[in-house]
């Protein structure tokens, strides 16, 4: 029986080296394809390995793949975030969020933070404002004021919601719109919105309202409802890879979002059960009448 294959990793990469008893060799790179080597010299593992023994030919193979490595590897980060989707904003807090902005950042995105939505239109005010003043004007806030391509909230209760419904014009200003809360121990994560034609965070919850058998209880619990104790460890991680489906999705550009654009996410975590329903954009029903009920 022949004897295994040798393998090193090439250094400062997540590539590694493959080379067999007669000396043919590839290199399997951190996405995980393989590559032939083109006459790679006896002492690569050695060189590889930082052992070269003076084999001057090894170690200039050696570098020479490493670089080629590193190349791959910078390419494949930029095609996994792009940058001109580089800039984005969370809304909230709470562990979920905490999660989505580590991983964004180790992607590559540059990552900000707001405690609410009320909270990041101020901030957007407020350089819109310094603006103004250092050129001695005044007016709305315009569509390059938003420096951020894609704006993430969560929310643990529906009182943290406050401000998300100023915050769907953001798509009509070329930013996208993305969701995520609870509602008692059940988790939801809207449709990303892209544009303004897409459903926002209002027409969400009105379409919810008008498919409800009990829409007048459903909006009165709503708005009495308290934080629920902490999310368990399976719904963080359900809810935040949702999330992170949903933002790479959007910084590649993928074909996915189409589908993204009109589909609610669900998490009834009582039973561990995931449902996805569509929400098609379409002039809202009217809001609950509240006094309906004393009326009657």
């Amino acid at each position: 029986m022949p004897p295994e294959p040798s393998i090193a990793r090439v250094p400062g990469t997540g590539a590694h080296v493959i080379v067999d008893s007669g000396g043919a060799g590839v290199v399997r790179t951190s996405s995980g394809r393989f590559l032939r080597l083109v006459s790679p010299p006896p002492g690569l593992l050695d060189a590889l390995g930082g052992v070269s023994g003076g084999d001057g030919e090894a170690s200039a193979y050696a570098e020479t793949l490493r670089v080629k490595m590193s190349t791959l590897e910078e390419e494949d980060a930029r095609r996994r975030w792009p940058s001109p989707q580089r800039e984005v904003a969370l809304v909230g807090g709470g562990p979920p969020l905490d999660a989505v902005a580590e991983a964004l950042t180790g992607w590559g995105a540059v990552v900000t933070r707001h405690t609410g939505g009320e909270a990041l239109l101020a901030s957007v005010d407020g350089a819109a404002d310094d603006e103004h003043r250092g050129s001695g004007t005044t007016g709305p806030r315009r569509e390059d004021a938003w420096p951020w391509g894609l704006v993430v909230a969560y929310a643990d209760s529906p009182a943290e919601r406050t401000g998300w419904d100023r915050l769907d014009e953001l798509p009509g200003r070329g930013v996208a719109w993305l969701r995520a809360y609870r509602e008692g121990e059940n988790c939801f994560v809207d449709p990303i919105c892209l544009d303004g034609d897409d459903p926002g965070a209002e027409q969400v919850y009105r379409r919810r309202l008008a498919a409800s058998f009990v829409p007048r209880e459903l909006d009165t619990w709503r708005h009495a409802a308290v934080a629920a104790e902490p999310p368990s460890a399976a719904a963080q991680v359900l809810v935040t890879g949702r999330l992170l489906t949903l933002a790479l999705a959007w910084a590649q550009g993928s074909d996915a979002l189409v589908g993204y654009r009109g589909t609610l996410w669900k998490l009834v975590a009582a039973t561990g059960t995931i449902s996805e329903h569509p929400v098609l954009a379409y002039d809202p029903p009217s809001s609950v009448d509240r006094g309906a009920r004393r009326r009657t």
